[in-house]
C-alpha cells in the first residue's frame, strides 16, 4: 500500500470529510519515517506545533476506526482496512474538513495564498479545500459578462482586494455572475463558503455558521460579544486564504429609506462590513445586493482592497443570445428595440420572451405594437425595487419620468414642484443611482424605458383622479405643466409607442447605411 491508498482510505473513513492540508502534510512525511521535528524543519513549522497537529490528527483516525492509532502504528491500521472495506454514499456530502489545527499558529503561505511546500500538488484542489457552496443558484444558461468577469478576477485574485461588492437592480444577474466568478478562481483559496442572507439571519448566527464551517466543529464556542465573534472570523481570515460571499445583502438594509441604510437590529452587518474591509488579512469577502452598504463607499478606490461594481444590462450582443435561445420570431432591428427596452435586464428579457412566445407566438413586432413594457412579473420585479424607496427618491424618479428626453440637474431641480434644497435633490440622485434606478452621462439624468413606464402607470393609478379633482394640490403644484399636458405624460401610451417607433426607425435607418 502506498501513501495515495492510504488517504483514500482516510477520506472514505471520515465523517466529516477529507484531511485538512497541514494534517495531510504530516500524514504524508510520518508515512515515509520523519520526525516531527524533521516536518517542521521542512516545512517552517514550529515544532511544538506541528507535534500537536499530529496528535490530534491521530486522535482523529482513533475515533474513526475505532481503535488507538499512533505516529507508530497507524500504517498496520491502515493495511487492515483494505479499499472499498469503507463504501461512499451514493450522494456524497460538501466537502467541509475538520480542522483541529490551533488558529493562532503560524503557517507559511506563498503570495497565492497556499502552502509554501506542498508534496501534494495532485490533490490540492480537492481534499485540500473545504468548499460549502451554500444555496448556489444554476447558471447552465450564462450568457456574456466576459469582461466584468475578467475584471472581477483581476481584482480579487491579482490585486487581493479584502470586500467585493456586486451591485444593481434586481434580475440583472449579480448572483448569477458571482456564481461564474466563483466556479472560475474557487481553486485560489483554502476555504470557500456561500452564504444567502435572504431570509435576513441575525448577523451573530452568521457568524457562527461561518466558524463552525472553518473549524468543522459542529459545537463551538464563541465569545459573547459582536467584536469578539468578528475577532474569532478576522483570525480565521488571516490564517486561510478563504473566500466568503454573501447574496442577497439588500435583505438586511431598510426599506422606504434612503439606499444602503441598515434595518434596525442588523447593524452588526454593517460593523462586520467595516471591520473585514479596514483589517489586514488573506482573504475576500464578495456580496452581492441592490443597493450598496452603508460606509462602504468612503474605504473603496481602484487602487484600495475594497471595491464595488455596478452591474448593467446585457450588451445587444450578449441579449440577442438570449432571444434566440427562446425562439423569437423578428427583425435584428425588432430585437435591439426589445433589448433596450429592458436595459438588456436579462431576468426581463427572459420574462418577455415567454410572454412573446405565448401570447404573440414568438413575433416580436406584434408584442412591441402594443405599446406595453410593464405587466406579470415584471411589474413584480419593479415592484419590489420601487417598495424599497423613500418618499423623496419616489418624487425624484416620478419628475425625471415626466421628461422624454435626459434632464440636466439645474433642469431636475426646477421642475421639481415646490422646489427642493440642492443637498436634498442630490441626496435623492445619489441614492437612485446607488440603487441603479437612474443613469448620468455628464449631469444628464434619465431613466430606461420600462421603468418610465412603470412610474407613470403609478402617477396614473395613484395620483390621477385626485388630479382631475383639484390639480392646483394634487400634487403640491402651484405652477408648472398644464393638466392637459400633465395627463399626456402619466398616461404615457403616446410616449411609449413613439419611443418604440423612433428606435425601430432609427435602428432601421443605420442597418441600411451600414449595408449601403
Amino acid at each position: 500500500m502506498d501513501v495515495e491508498e492510504a488517504l483514500a482510505i482516510v477520506d472514505r473513513a471520515l465523517s466529516q470529510g477529507s484531511l485538512s492540508n497541514v494534517q495531510e502534510v504530516v500524514f504524508r512525511r510520518a508515512w515515509q519515517g520523519q520526525t516531527y521535528f524533521d516536518i517542521a524543519q521542512t516545512f517552517g513549522y514550529d515544532p511544538d506545533y506541528v507535534k500537536d497537529v499530529g496528535s490530534k490528527l491521530w486522535q482523529l483516525l482513533s475515533e474513526a476506526f475505532g481503535k488507538k492509532v499512533t505516529k507508530s502504528n497507524f500504517q498496520s491500521v491502515l493495511r487492515q482496512h483494505a479499499p472499498g472495506a469503507f463504501t461512499e454514499a451514493s450522494h456524497p456530502a460538501p466537502i467541509i474538513l475538520s480542522d483541529p489545527m490551533d488558529p493562532t499558529a503560524k503557517r507559511p503561505f506563498s503570495q497565492s495564498g497556499q502552502l509554501s511546500t506542498a508534496p501534494h500538488e495532485d490533490r490540492a484542489s480537492t481534499a485540500y479545500k473545504r468548499q460549502d457552496w451554500g444555496e448556489l443558484l444554476d447558471v447552465s444558461n450564462f450568457y456574456g459578462r466576459t469582461e466584468e468577469l475578467a475584471m472581477l478576477e483581476h481584482w480579487v485574485v491579482s490585486d487581493r482586494c479584502r470586500l467585493v461588492a456586486l451591485l444593481g437592480m434586481g434580475g440583472v444577474g449579480k448572483t448569477a455572475l458571482a456564481v461564474k466568478l466563483v466556479e472560475k478562481i474557487h481553486d485560489q483559496f483554502d476555504c470557500l463558503i456561500w452564504r444567502s442572507l435572504r431570509n435576513a439571519p441575525p448577523v451573530e448566527e452568521l457568524l457562527t455558521s461561518l466558524a463552525q464551517f472553518l473549524t468543522g466543529q459542529a459545537e463551538i464556542s464563541l465569545p459573547d460579544s459582536l467584536d469578539g465573534k468578528i475577532a474569532c472570523l478576522l483570525n480565521h481570515l488571516r490564517q486561510h486564504r478563504c473566500l466568503i460571499i454573501l447574496d442577497n445583502v439588500e435583505s438586511v438594509l431598510r426599506r422606504e429609506s434612503r439606499a444602503g441604510h441598515y434595518r434596525e437590529g442588523f447593524e452588526g452587518y454593517g460593523q462586520l462590513l467595516r471591520q473585514v474591509s479596514e483589517a489586514s488579512h488573506q482573504s475576500c469577502l464578495v456580496l452581492t445586493s441592490r443597493e450598496k452598504p452603508r460606509g462602504l463607499a468612503s474605504k473603496e478606490g481602484k487602487s484600495l482592497p475594497v471595491r464595488s461594481f455596478q452591474l448593467i444590462g446585457l450588451t445587444p450582443t450578449e441579449g440577442q443570445e438570449i432571444l434566440a435561445a427562446t425562439g423569437l420570431c423578428g427583425s435584428d432591428s425588432e430585437r435591439e428595440v426589445l433589448i433596450e427596452c429592458y436595459a438588456g435586464n436579462p431576468l426581463a428579457l427572459k420574462i418577455v420572451s415567454t410572454t412573446i412566445q405565448d401570447l404573440f407566438h414568438g413575433n416580436i413586432f406584434q408584442f412591441l405594437s402594443q405599446g406595453t413594457l410593464v405587466f406579470g412579473d415584471i411589474r413584480d420585479l419593479l415592484d419590489q425595487q420601487f417598495q424599497r424607496l423613500s418618499g423623496l427618491e419616489k418624487q425624484v424618479l416620478r419628475w425625471l419620468a415626466s421628461d422624454s428626453e435626459p434632464v440636466l440637474l439645474p433642469e431636475t431641480r426646477a421642475s421639481t414642484m415646490p422646489p427642493m434644497p440642492q443637498w436634498e435633490l442630490l441626496e435623492g440622485l445619489e441614492s437612485l443611482q446607488r440603487r441603479s434606478l437612474i443613469e448620468s452621462n455628464l449631469v444628464r439624468f434619465t431613466q430606461q424605458p420600462a421603468i418610465i413606464e412603470y412610474l407613470t402607470k403609478q402617477l396614473t393609478e395613484q395620483q390621477l383622479p385626485a388630479k382631475i379633482a383639484t390639480p392646483e394640490t394634487a400634487l403640491g403644484h402651484t405652477q408648472g405643466r398644464s393638466l392637459a399636458k400633465d395627463y399626456a405624460y402619466e398616461t404615457q401610451v403616446d410616449v411609449i409607442h413613439k419611443l418604440i417607433t423612433d428606435r425601430l426607425l432609427t435602428t432601421a435607418k443605420h442597418q441600411g447605411n451600414a449595408k449601403g
